[in-house]
């Protein structure tokens, strides 16, 4: 899918306010950034900068990566074992993340301090856990057990984002490797013995 130039830049102008209100919410705290000092240091109005985001809040958040559409698919018609199918579709997506690790970090500050952000980026992963709970659905026919597989996978990200910021030298990657590691390990937990 080709993406149209007007979207590439609109795409750019949204990552640009992205950029300077998390370096601004770094710097003073969210709390003390005001949304005429994003447009300033982005370069804005005030106005455009309410054409692409609600609040300072959303800003600072931006649009997370979304699990890739092509990941999906592959999980839905997937015919090997579900574990290595979902850690395949965890690795794609944090290969994409990857490239936003800057990002990730001062995102992170900020939720660590800033409730409304939080809030904010816990709608964005319920809706990712819908998706991936319908996705699932096409292979494991409990709902629940479908819904609590993508609740799980969603909960893998953040404790891998969580691990690789306050872990010493990892990369998103052994970050991830080391979580799931963990899931593999408590879903044993749960199986009855035979």
């Amino acid at each position: 899918m080709t993406v149209s130039l007007r979207e590439r830049r609109r795409q750019q102008t949204a990552r640009e306010i992205q950029l300077a209100t998390l370096d601004l919410a770094v710097q003073k705290g969210l709390e003390n950034v005001t949304t005429e000092e994003i447009a300033a240091a982005t370069g804005i109005s005030t106005r455009t900068f309410f054409n692409y985001y609600t609040n300072k809040e959303t800003a600072a958040v931006g649009a997370p990566p979304p699990f890739s559409e092509a990941a999906k698919e592959a999980l839905r018609s997937g015919s090997g074992p579900l574990a290595d199918d979902l850690k395949l579709f965890l690795d794609q997506h944090f290969a994409a993340l990857t490239n936003d690790e800057p990002i990730l970090q001062m995102i992170g500050t900020v939720l660590r301090s800033n409730e409304k952000a939080r809030g904010i980026l816990q709608g964005f992963l319920m809706m990712e856990r819908r998706e991936l709970t319908e996705c699932l659905s096409q292979r494991v026919k409990n709902p629940q057990a479908a819904a609590a597989l993508a609740n799980y996978t969603t909960d893998a990200v953040g404790r891998a984002i969580f691990l690789w910021e306050h872990g010493e030298g990892l990369s998103l990657g052994a970050a991830l490797d080391i979580v799931w590691e963990g899931t593999i390990a408590a879903a044993a937990l749960l199986t009855p013995p035979s």
